[in-house]
């Protein structure tokens, strides 16, 4: 199951005071190597900053709860599936929602 059908995925990034994004290393989204949350750990040297800001993020995002897709640097999971398995817990609280809309307007929600 795809962990953004939940509602219990959310894709984040760091940006400044003025919302300027800060420096993480890659494009938001972007599918290589790169993107591996903890490649510049192994990499310091490549771009120090980008590395301090996502230690900032993940540290930020997993004390409060959230658990990280280590192959993405800017997503992070709370009590789905995809948490559950990482923090190795027994039950997760969000399955898939499945929305019908009809018009622009959801005419019903279910939960699975």
């Amino acid at each position: 199951m795809a962990p953004h059908l939940t509602g219990g995925a959310i894709d984040v990034t760091l940006a400044a005071i003025h919302g300027k994004v800060l420096d993480l290393g890659t494009a938001f989204d972007e599918m290589n190597e790169k993107s591996a949350t903890r490649y510049f750990e192994h990499y310091l040297k490549e771009n120090p900053q980008a590395c301090q800001h996502r230690r900032l993020l993940y540290n930020c995002m997993t004390q409060v709860g959230f658990s990280n897709y280590a192959e993405e640097w800017w997503h992070y999971d709370f009590h789905n599936v995809a948490w559950a398995r990482r923090v190795h817990a027994q039950i997760a609280h969000y399955g898939a929602v499945h929305a019908s809309i009809q018009n622009h307007d959801i005419k019903e929600i279910r939960y699975q």
